[in-house]
C-alpha cells in the first residue's frame, strides 16, 4: 500500500504541469498570523495562497525534513543499518533542547530508523546529530549535503549549517523552498509513514510522542486536532516563533502547507502556526475544487451532416474534460470560450471523429484546449441517385431552369405559328369572298 500511494503521489507530481501556473485570485477573507504562509494544492499544483513565501525565515525544527531527505537517500537499509551512539557527539548539546533520549544509551547501538523517530517525532536534535556524523562526518560534512540537494530541488534562497534547525543567523529557507523540499521528501520511502505517526517506542527508549499536535485528538485537549493532517513536522526558536509543514488529504484532495514565524508566548500558549494551517485546510476544502468546464458528454457545437434523408444534425463534444481548480463560486461570465468547428460534414461519420476544438479561458488562466469530436456514429442512408441529386442539385436547377425555359420558348413559337397560320387563312378566306 505504501509503495502504491508513493507511485500515485509521484505521478500526481508528474502531472502538475498540465495545470498552468495560477492567476487567479482565490480570495482567502482570513487572516494569517504566521509570517510567512504557503498553501499549495498538491493534486494539481496550484498556489493557492501566499504570504512573504518568498522571504528569508529560520525555520527551526522543520530543517529535519531535509535531515531525513539527506539520510534516507545515503542509507540503503533503514532497519538493517545501526548507529554507536558516541557521547563526544553529542557534548554541548542544550539540556533544555528536544531530544530522543540518545544520552542514555552511549555505546548502544540504535538502527538508522529508529533514530529517523526520534529526529521526527519528538524533533530529537540529539538524533538530528548522530545522524549527521554518521553520514556527512560531522555537522558540516552534512550541512554541505543539504545545501547541495537543496540546489538540487531548485530552493532559491535556502542555507542550512547544521541538521537540527537550531539558531544560526545564516541557517535560513523561505517558505516556498520549504514546500519544494517537503514535495520531494513525500515521494520518499518511508517518510509519510514517519512523520505521520503518533506514538513510537524504540525498543529500549521510552515511547516517543509526535509534537504535531494536529495529528492527535488527545493532545493539548484536541484543541489543535485537524482529522486530514498527514505529518509532516513542527519548529520552535525564540528567533523563528512556531513553525510547522503539514500535509492534508480528504477524500483523495490533498494538500501541502507551510507556516513559518508565527508568534508565540508562554503566556498566551496558542499555536498559531497550528491554528493558521487548519483555518487554510478548511477553507480550501470547503471553498475550492476542480470544476469541470466541458465534460466529454456536453455539446459544444452542432455540425449539419450531408448524405442523411430529413437532415441530420451532430453534436460536437470534448475528446477530453476541459476542467480546472477554481473557486466553486467561481464568475462563469469570466469564461472565455473559443470554438472552431466545421459547420457540415458528410455521411458516414464515425464517432469520436474530429470535427474542430474549443479552448477555454478563466481571467488570465488557459484552462485547456481540446478537440471536438462526433459524439455518434452517423450513416449514410441516400440511394446513389440521390447522392447524386443532392452532389449536383445546382447544376440540376439551372438545367431544369433552362429546360423549363426551352419548353416554354418552343411552346411560345408554336403557339406563335398557329396564330400566324389562324391569321394567313382568314385573310385567304376574305379574299375568296371577294373574288366571287
Amino acid at each position: 500500500m505504501k509503495r502504491i500511494s508513493l507511485i500515485v503521489l509521484s505521478l500526481m507530481l508528474i502531472c502538475l504541469s498540465a495545470f498552468s501556473a495560477s492567476a487567479v485570485d482565490y480570495r482567502y477573507d482570513g487572516e494569517t498570523v504566521s509570517d510567512a504562509v504557503y498553501l499549495e494544492n498538491l493534486n494539481t499544483g496550484v498556489v493557492v495562497y501566499e504570504k512573504n513565501a518568498d522571504q528569508r525565515s529560520y525555520p527551526a525544527s522543520t530543517t529535519k525534513i531535509m535531515t531525513f531527505i539527506i539520510t534516507a537517500e545515503n542509507v540503503s537499509d533503514l532497519d538493517r543499518t545501526d548507529v554507536t551512539i558516541r557521547q563526544e557527539v553529542l557534548e554541548g548539546l542544550d539540556p533544555e533542547s528536544t531530544v530522543m533520549g540518545l544520552s542514555e544509551h552511549v555505546g548502544e547501538q540504535v538502527s538508522v530508523r529508529d533514530l529517523l523517530y526520534g529526529l521526527m517525532l519528538p524533533s530529537g536534535n540529539d538524533a538530528a546529530l548522530v545522524l549527521a556524523d554518521y553520514i556527512g562526518d560531522g555537522n558540516e560534512g552534512f550541512a554541505e549535503k543539504m545545501n547541495a540537494k537543496a540546489a538540487e530541488l531548485g530552493c532559491a534562497n535556502t542555507h542550512f549549517t547544521n541538521p537540527h534547525g537550531l539558531y544560526d543567523p545564516d541557517h535560513y529557507t523561505t517558505a516556498r523552498d520549504m514546500a519544494l523540499i517537503t514535495r520531494h521528501a513525500m515521494t520518499i520511502p518511508d517518510f509519510m509513514e514517519i512523520c505521520n505517526t503518533v506514538y513510537y517506542t524504540p525498543e529500549g527508549f521510552s515511547s516517543l510522542h509526535n509534537t504535531n499536535f494536529m495529528l492527535d485528538p488527545d493532545a493539548e485537549g484536541g484543541m489543535y486536532y485537524y482529522p486530514y493532517t498527514k505529518g509532516i513536522k513542527t519548529g520552535y526558536l525564540d528567533e523563528a516563533g512556531k513553525c510547522l509543514v503539514t500535509s492534508s488529504d480528504k477524500d483523495g484532495d490533498q494538500y501541502l502547507c507551510v507556516c513559518l514565524g508565527a508568534s508565540y508566548s508562554f503566556t498566551e500558549n496558542v499555536n498559531y502556526a497550528m491554528k493558521d494551517t487548519a483555518n487554510l485546510y478548511e477553507w480550501a476544502y470547503e471553498n475550492l475544487g476542480v470544476q469541470t468546464i466541458y465534460s466529454p458528454s456536453d455539446s459544444v457545437s452542432t455540425v449539419d451532416v450531408k448524405y442523411v434523408r430529413n437532415g441530420k444534425t451532430l453534436s460536437a463534444v470534448p475528446e477530453k474534460a476541459i476542467a480546472a481548480f477554481l473557486p466553486k463560486n467561481y464568475d462563469k461570465s469570466k469564461l472565455k470560450v473559443d470554438v472552431s468547428c466545421a459547420e457540415q460534414v458528410e455521411a458516414p461519420v464515425t464517432k469520436g471523429a474530429v470535427l474542430g476544438s474549443v479552448s477555454v479561458k478563466y481571467e488570465d488562466l488557459d484552462l485547456g484546449v481540446t478537440n471536438l469530436v462526433a459524439a455518434e456514429d452517423v450513416a449514410r442512408n441516400m440511394s446513389p441517385f440521390e447522392v447524386f441529386v443532392t452532389e449536383h442539385i445546382v447544376i440540376l436547377s439551372v438545367a431544369l431552369v433552362l429546360l423549363v425555359l426551352i419548353l416554354i420558348i418552343l411552346l411560345s413559337r408554336r403557339s406563335a405559328r398557329k396564330r400566324r397560320k389562324a391569321r394567313q387563312r382568314a385573310r385567304a378566306n376574305r379574299s375568296d369572298r371577294y373574288r366571287d
